[in-house]
């Protein structure tokens, strides 16, 4: 039965590859909010190694009522910092994390990698061999959920992606302070709060 249970979580995992996916915009330095728009932001605190800081890495989300999958960039090519904010314009609806996608310098040139994002699970461990050992059950993997209405600015919390499962948190304050300085014209005293679960 396991072995059925990690064949539709390959077979799932290969679906998502295979579709198209979209390039969230990105909100540029004086945008307004208009009518029939939705913006998500927030900052992302990678897993920085010498191996894959020349290279951008990404998020992949799947909007639950279209299946239409968005991917958003938390760590432009050739930055080196260890924390990058992002602020990107998406449709409203409920979204799920589906992968964290992301490049290493390898002796022959890079090497792409593409790993499932689930809550509570290390994204660096390999599931399948987790859940063919029985370490971990089909039922425990849980995917990260978020929300966002039409109209709203959204802050989507600190993604802290540097070690072990990732989590979220407030850091709202400080990050709304940074975005200030580009962002002028959006309201992000009132923006909502929804961190991903």
């Amino acid at each position: 039965m396991k072995y059925f249970f990690a064949c539709v979580f390959l077979f799932t995992g290969l679906f998502a590859y295979g579709q198209k996916i979209t390039p969230l915009e990105y909100v540029d330095a004086g945008t307004i909010l208009k009518e029939n728009q939705a913006i998500i932001y927030g900052s992302f605190i990678q897993r920085l190694t010498f191996w894959q800081n020349g290279y951008d890495q990404r998020i992949r989300i799947r909007n639950l009522e279209t299946n239409e999958l968005f991917s958003f960039e938390v760590k432009p090519a050739t930055r080196t910092r260890k924390e990058n904010p992002f602020c990107f314009f998406i449709k409203a609806g409920t979204y799920e994390v589906v992968n964290f996608y992301y490049s290493k310098a390898k002796w022959y040139g890079t090497e792409d990698n593409t790993r499932p994002v689930f809550r509570g699970i290390d994204f660096e461990v390999n599931v399948k061999n987790k859940i063919d050992s029985g370490l971990v059950k089909m039922e425990d993997l849980h995917r990260i959920v978020f929300k966002v209405e039409n109209n709203t600015l959204t802050y989507l919390g600190k993604w802290h992606f540097e070690s072990g499962a990732p989590s979220f948190s407030n850091d709202k304050a400080v990050l709304d302070k940074k975005l200030k300085e580009d962002y002028f014209f959006l309201e992000f005293e009132k923006a909502a709060i929804v961190l991903p679960d």
